[in-house]
């Protein structure tokens, strides 16, 4: 009898490990969320009031399940209709074809002032050039130690990006040659703890990053259990670095380890307006997204 419950407690655990192997491979890896967030910034032109920037990134396009899920991702960004589309890093993975493949989809993708890139370190061991040729190819724009500006009758913001900070060498200053003192930075940048960095610059209001997927498996009540280099400041969420905002996406995909859990891919729908930037705990302070009742603690949301 004692032998049997062992016998039944044993195959219990095992369809338990199973189901959950299968949920972290198949389901949540593709269960796509999109989180939405409000930014006040002090210096915000006001024609720019309300402007609407959806963040993605880490597609590591090339890996099968991410290659087929991504005109899923399009459709979902397209459904926003945003002003502006920020692609932070790691489009590629090494060993793949698959931003090339993917042209098409990439072609399909349309916001009123562009699309803009930024490498990360994926993209450098996929081969950056290919892989910014391919994207321009698809009307994608490459920010790498540069910027653009984007106007509004006599208003202007500017949309600057650096290259990859661990496989090569960012410039802020590069990227911000010309630009005026006064002027209102939204800075592209894959890895988040550059952050530290980029609160020096006045200009910069807002940095987006991705490079963490979020750590992919988040324990509940003790987090992401593993975190990339340069990615352990900030894991995901939103934050206040000094007089600037910070959002750090889980990105879309995984990379060559395909497994999700408590993390789930999401596309991040940031809308700009003028007013006082939240008020600081004397900390790097959170701010939190719309709707205001989600929580957020430590930078990291619930899935929701």
């Amino acid at each position: 009898m004692a032998r049997s419950k062992r016998r039944s407690a044993a195959g219990a655990v095992g369809a338990a490990l199973a189901a959950l192997s299968w949920y972290t491979w198949r389901i949540e890896t593709r269960w796509l969320r999109t989180v939405r967030l409000t930014l006040p910034v002090p210096s915000l032109p006001p024609a720019f009031d309300g402007y609407r920037i959806v963040h993605v990134s880490d597609l590591h396009l090339g890996i099968p399940l991410t290659q087929r899920f991504f005109p899923r991702v399009v459709q979902a960004v397209l459904r926003e209709q945003p002003d502006l589309v920020a692609l932070t890093g790691d489009v590629a993975t090494a060993g793949y074809d698959g931003v090339s493949q993917a042209r098409a989809e990439f072609a399909r993708l349309d916001a009123a002032d562009g699309l803009y890139f930024v490498p990360g370190n994926h993209d450098y061991y996929a081969g950056v050039d290919a892989v910014e040729a391919a994207l321009m190819r698809s009307g994608v724009t490459p920010l790498r130690n540069a910027h653009t500006v984007v106007s509004r009758g006599t208003d202007r913001i500017v949309i600057a990006g650096i290259d990859d900070v661990i496989l090569s060498v960012p410039d802020l200053n590069q990227a911000l040659a010309g630009v005026p003192d006064d002027a209102c930075v939204i800075l592209l940048a894959h890895e988040p703890d550059f952050a530290r960095i980029a609160t020096a610059e006045p200009r910069v209001v807002l940095q987006l990053s991705g490079h963490t997927h979020g750590g992919q498996i988040r324990v509940p009540g003790l987090g992401a259990v593993m975190l990339p280099h340069l990615g352990h400041l900030y894991p995901a969420g939103a934050y206040r670095v000094g007089n600037m905002g910070l959002y750090v996406t889980t990105g879309i995909g995984t990379g060559k380890f395909v497994m999700r859990f408590n993390c789930r891919p999401e596309i991040a729908v940031i809308t700009l307006v003028r007013g006082p930037f939240p008020a600081s705990n004397g900390r790097d302070a959170v701010w939190r997204p719309d709707p205001s009742s989600w929580p957020v603690v430590g930078g990291l949301r619930p899935v929701v």
